[in-house]
């Protein structure tokens, strides 16, 4: 019979000496996580709807000098703002990769303990 595990994702062994505990992961890691993916995955929505409107409003502007500067500046500060939330986290992984031999070990860490 196939456990939830089979199918949402995999467990990591403790390591010796902690039987009675795994990735349980609670207070304060679990909270600054949560902070993090949340302002992560919430400042490249913003940049992406930010560049969705300052697409429109380069359509739109007909030839107007201004509104096409506006617009192409709005444009090019949502692309740097994307590109610095997607390095943030290449940044994480390659950290963890090169600290904690796990990519994810920054951004989605395993507490092991009482």
């Amino acid at each position: 019979m196939a456990t939830p595990l089979d199918f949402f994702g995999s467990s990591a062994d403790a390591p010796e000496g902690v039987l009675a505990y795994g990735e349980n992961v609670q207070g304060l890691i679990l909270l600054f996580n949560n902070i993090l993916k949340v302002a992560i995955y919430g400042s490249m929505a913003f940049a992406l709807i930010n560049f969705l409107v300052s697409g429109i409003q380069y359509i739109g502007s007909a030839g107007n000098p201004e509104l096409v500067k506006t617009a192409s500046a709005r444009i090019w500060i949502s692309l740097l703002g994307l590109l610095v939330a997607g390095g943030s986290l290449v940044l994480a992984g390659i950290l963890g990769l090169v600290f904690f031999g796990d990519a994810l070990a920054i951004i989605n860490p395993k507490v092991y303990g009482p």
